[in-house]
Parts: structure tokens; sequence; C-alpha cells
């Protein structure tokens, strides 16, 4: 074992460099564990196939396996056959438990259990919440117990109540009913699961402060630079006569595809009349809804699906716009549009959790006019957004550095075992 501590990391998706967030956050916190640790990671793939296969974070590990993903359990098999909408809704009320963790059950544990049944583990990473069902056999040992941490990436009740407030104000009703049920069994959830967990962490301080009303001891630690961001910046294009916005990020994620939908028909449409000339909207990202890909099938309008690399795209927009309305976290897309160069126009809660301010590395703007005009201005004055984008560029190098939080991890989560076994005080986070 090289004298290191060994790791258990258990994950909904196959760890990356480059690809959807979660992904990415994944990949940051095994490297960050493996300058101390030994680790062992086991794979449900229940947010998507795998995908890319795991030369990126072989390295990194010392054992791996990719579980099949289980079935959902059988009560929640019996709510999704219910054909009647509102009384599939109210079984999923019943049901109390948020759809993802239906596949977190007997099944997955019994798969798990003689992958890990003779290793002794110092700690013990759960990715996500609704994956906290798999911590059971470690949260109850009396003796050799493992410190126990989890990563929730945001709130997801939080996450949400937020999109069912736009479902509720696109008059789709049943649709926000669904969302307020998630929000319901997530937040039961955290307040029953989290208390078990020794530390937890948040990618903003505002999930960290959400969260910490669980009894949960939350730490921040952002989504950071990530490392294909670095490595592909190079020289941009020169501004052209086509002006091409861009809007990157995982289409298969809902807030992200509700965002694109009201990027496409209430901004788009007025953006093009107010700015006039050649321009193209660029939406990048995986697993876009066959309706969204509907959308996109017009002259000045591109939805790309999943690409090998989102470098050349940037490289060719003149702005990368962030306008999502619901979800959490820190958003790496947007981290990753300052490491390209590119100026940003975001939500507020497109920036929230990050250190980016409105007017020097961005601009924010919440409501259809002021997101419209903030497009429009940087469209029409490009030096301007040579300065926001220059500034915003300075700011993810230093303020997001994967080195520096990775120690900041690393730190954390071994004072705490020193601590557990009375060797050190550590200081408070």
């Amino acid at each position: 074992m090289n004298g290191k501590r060994r790791l258990l990391f258990i994950s909904p998706v196959i760890p990356a460099r480059k690809g959807n967030g979660l992904a990415m956050r994944t990949g940051f916190f095994v490297k960050a564990y493996a300058h101390r640790f030994e680790i062992d990671l086991a794979i449900f793939p229940i947010i998507a196939a795998p995908e890319g296969g795991t030369a990126d974070i072989q390295p990194y590990v010392s054992r791996l396996k990719i579980f099949p993903c289980p079935s959902p359990d059988a009560h929640f098999a019996l709510v999704a056959a219910i054909v009647d909408p509102a009384a599939r809704l109210l079984a999923f009320q019943r049901y109390g438990r948020p759809s993802l963790a239906s596949r977190v059950g007997t099944l997955a544990q019994r798969a798990l259990e003689p992958w890990v049944s003779r290793r002794r583990y110092d700690v013990v990473h759960i990715e996500r919440l609704y994956l906290a069902p798999l911590a059971e056999p470690w949260a109850f040992l009396s003796k050799a117990r493992p410190r126990m941490v989890i990563d929730c990436d945001d709130d997801d009740a939080r996450t949400y109540r937020r999109l069912a407030s736009i479902e509720r104000s696109d008059d789709r009703i049943h649709a926000a009913a669904w969302a307020e049920a998630e929000a319901t069994a997530f937040s039961l959830m955290a307040q029953r699961l989290l208390p078990r967990f020794d530390l937890a962490f948040a990618a903003s301080d505002v999930d960290a402060r959400s969260l910490s009303s669980n009894r949960a001891k939350v730490a921040v630690v952002p989504n950071v630079l990530p490392p294909a961001a670095v490595a592909a910046v190079g020289p941009r294009r020169r501004w052209n006569k086509r002006k091409t916005v861009l809007f990157v990020a995982t289409m298969g994620y809902k807030p992200n595809d509700v965002a694109a939908r009201w990027l496409i028909t209430r901004i788009w449409p007025r953006l093009r009349r107010a700015v006039r000339g050649p321009m193209q909207l660029v939406i990048v990202g995986s697993n876009p809804s066959p309706s969204l890909m509907r959308l996109g099938r017009r002259r000045d309008l591109l939805v790309t699906g999943t690409v090998k690399e989102t470098t050349p795209f940037y490289h060719r927009a003149d702005l990368a716009v962030i306008p999502v309305r619901a979800g959490g976290g820190t958003r790496i897309k947007l981290l990753e549009a300052a490491a390209h160069g590119v100026a940003i126009v975001s939500t507020t809660l497109g920036a929230e959790g990050t250190t980016f301010r409105h007017g020097q590395e961005l601009l924010l703007a919440d409501t259809e006019e002021r997101f419209i005009r903030a497009c429009a201005d940087l469209l029409k004055h490009p030096e301007r957004a040579i300065k926001i984008a220059s500034r915003a560029r300075v700011k993810a190098f230093r303020d997001y550095n994967a080195d520096r939080w990775s120690r900041r991890v690393g730190d954390l989560v071994t004072c705490g075992l020193a601590e557990s076994k009375g060797q050190v005080r550590c200081r408070k986070f």
C-alpha cells in the first residue's frame, strides 16, 4: 500500500477530465485523494451510460469496477407503471424517495458487498446524496468505523424547488408538482442521512448554508478549472462579421434543457433584432431531447449534441451565455468560458457561488429585457467584451486553481482522520 491509507469512492458517473460537470467534479475529487490514499473506485452509472472509457482515471486508482446500473426498486417500478398522471404523482409522493434513489437499494448494496467485503477502509467517500444509502454498511460500525465523507455538490431539494417554480411559471402544473415532490423527498433524505457523515462538501456557500440545516458539517469546495480547459487554451480567432453566441451545458440535465428553451424561444429572436447582421446561436452539450433538437433546425441555430471537444466552439464564439434559472453548485462551463477568453453573460443563478462580479468579469441579467440588453451590449462593443473577458480569465486561473483546492480537500479529510484518533486538533473550516 506504499504507506497510504485506503479510501472507497462510490460514484454515479465515470470520473473524467472533460464532459459533463458531475464527471469533471468527480474526477477532481479522485485526483485530490490520490496523493494521500489508495483508492477503490466503485461506479454505479445511474446518471448516464458509461462513455469514453476509464483511461483518464485509471492511473489514480488501485481498483476500479463499473457495476451494472441497478433497476428501480419494485415500489418505484409500480409507481412508474401507473398510466394516469395524477394517480402516478400521488403514488410518487407517497413513495417518499427521490426518483434517482430508486436504483440505490438492496440490489445495489448486494452487488457492492462482495467487492468490498474483505477490505478495510480509512475513508468512504460518496458522490451525491442519492447514493448515500450505499454507505449504510459503514455508517453504523462501532469499531474501525471509517471517516464518512459525502460530496453533495449542491442542495438537491433547493434545486428541485427552483425547477418547480420555473415549471409553474410556464403553466406546466403537473411537472411543477412532480419537481416539488422530488424536492420534498430530497429534503427528507438529507435530514435522515447527512448527520451520519463526518464531513459533507458543497460547491457554493449558498448550498453549504442550506445543507448545514440538516445537522451536517459542511465545507465549501467549488468546482475548479478543468485541466482540459487549461490545456486547450490558445489563440482565439479575430472578431468577424458573423456574431456567434454559445451555450455549453449537459442538455440531459433538466435545468439546462429549460435554460436552452428559454434562450431559443424568448431571448434569441429579440436579440437578433437588437443586434442585426449575421448571427448564429450554438448550443453544445450531450443528450439533448428530441424536442430541443427540433427547435435547433434553423439556419441561425445549431444544436450539436455530444461533441468530442468544446474548445473549437469557444475559439469561434463572440459571447458565452449561461441562462440557467434552476440548479445549484458552481458552473464549470462558466470557468471554461473564462479560461478560453470569451465574454460571458449569465443569470445571477448561473454565477452563484463564484467570485465573478457583475460589470467586472461578466454581466449578470435575470429578466428577458436585461439579458437581451447585456448580450447586445457586448456583441455591439467588442472592446468592452475583450476587457471583461480578460479580467474573467485572470480570476478563473487565480481563484479556481485545481491544485489549491486539491490540497484543501486532502487537508480536511486527513486532518479529520488524525483528529478522530486523538492525534491532533484540527482548525474549524
